[in-house]
């Protein structure tokens, strides 16, 4: 289990929470790892007791997070930022699978503590109407399980109501409309308002200890997507190098756009001490829905919610970033509509690298086909395969 100052919630800003973690082995069999999470106003105890050297069944816990309910409005922002720290700040050695067995999906046993004997049952039920929490009865007991990738598709806005969280939900509701007159597709919501960050998350690897952020695009943006563009490296699969005013136009079309948006992907690494330094752009995506896409003449099966995205790292010191922000970038896709079950990229087709990252995070390649312009691999990852952020 990692260990750091400061955990910080995905809002605008980043908020910090300082973050002390005392690790003790009772037993050869047992880890337990007691966090103190100190907020403005209170403080957050939490417990995560492991087993060692043990393989669960599937859908049964490996570790058991104890909580303690304060009887007051905070607890839902509480729960849900001692569970952050789980899946965010800590991982499950699962060991000793024999091989060609199921790997179980990970997940917590949720103890919630409380003075008031009621009061468990009470909260239990309410995250379970939450979606949060799964209540499984074992014999005379009920177990509240929370599956990591459960956690990872909920929006933090249902529990950090007083944190500026990024209005993932409610979905928008149903009602269809056409495009150029012959698409039928459900009518879209908004993109987020220019200059404002709409997703954040504390990205933690061996390569990356950073905060990344999605904003959307704009014509300020025109001197850094032309220095992009004329990147060898992006201008060999992207083919849009050229004079700034080629950008230019390039630029205006995809803000014109009526089923994409383009976005600006962010860096801000933390020092030493867990501070944030410094926000660096490294990235453009250009996210959008498939039914409207030129990409829907080409694949079968394109259901109404199903999402796209181009993509570009535009600098060099940011290429070993690509598992984070790609965990990132898909799960802003999963959260920002429940009804999304599919995102697609089509990379070049001789794109080997990107591909191989593709697949090992999940994607899966449905076929080799050819656009006008490219011979693309035409990738797919499901959400019910989709585990959550790494």
């Amino acid at each position: 289990m990692g260990h750091f100052n400061l955990l910080y919630l995905p809002t605008d800003p980043p908020v910090a929470r300082s973050l002390a973690s005392e690790v003790s082995r009772p037993s050869e069999e047992l880890e337990v790892v007691t966090t103190v999470i100190s907020t403005p106003s209170n403080t957050i105890r939490t417990t995560a007791e492991s087993a060692l050297g043990r393989t669960p069944a599937p859908n049964e816990p490996q570790t058991r997070l104890k909580v303690q309910l304060q009887s007051s409005d905070e607890d839902l922002e509480n729960v849900w930022t001692a569970l952050y720290w789980y899946f965010q700040y800590t991982s499950d050695a699962v060991v000793g699978i024999p091989k060609g067995k199921p790997v179980p999906e990970r997940c917590v046993e949720l103890i919630l503590e409380s003075d008031v004997p009621s009061a468990p049952s009470e909260f239990g039920a309410q995250l379970e109407r939450l979606g949060l929490v799964d209540i499984q009865t074992k014999g005379e007991k009920s177990v509240h399980l929370v599956f990591a990738n459960v956690f990872w598709q909920l929006s933090p806005e249902l529990f950090l109501l007083n944190l500026n969280a990024h209005r993932y939900l409610p979905a928008k509701p149903l009602r269809y409309t056409l495009s150029n007159g012959v698409i039928r597709h459900p009518k879209r919501s908004l993109p987020p308002p220019q200059q404002l960050p709409f997703y954040t998350r504390h990205c933690i690897s061996d390569k990356v200890n950073s905060v990344f952020k999605l904003r959307p695009v704009d014509m300020s943006d025109l001197d850094l997507i032309h220095k992009w563009m004329n990147n060898p490296r992006v201008s060999e699969f992207w083919g849009e190098q050229g004079p700034i005013e080629h950008q230019k136009k390039f630029l205006e079309t995809c803000l014109a756009s009526k089923h994409s948006f383009t976005a600006i992907g962010s860096w801000n690494d933390l020092d030493a001490d867990g501070n944030l330094t410094t926000w660096r752009d490294a990235c453009f995506f250009d996210i959008y829905w498939v039914k409207e896409d030129h990409l829907a003449r080409y694949a079968n099966d394109i259901q109404d919610w199903d999402r796209g995205v181009h993509l570009l790292v535009g600098e060099d010191w940011a290429r070993g970033r690509s598992t984070a922000w790609l965990d990132s970038i898909v799960h802003f896709m999963f959260l920002s509509d429940p009804r999304t079950q599919s995102v697609y990229l089509e990379p070049r087709v001789d794109n080997e690298l990107f591909i191989r990252l593709l697949t090992r995070y999940g994607f899966y390649k449905v076929k080799d086909f050819a656009f006008p312009h490219k011979q693309a691999a035409l990738m797919k990852l499901d959400r019910d395969y989709w585990k959550g952020c790494h």
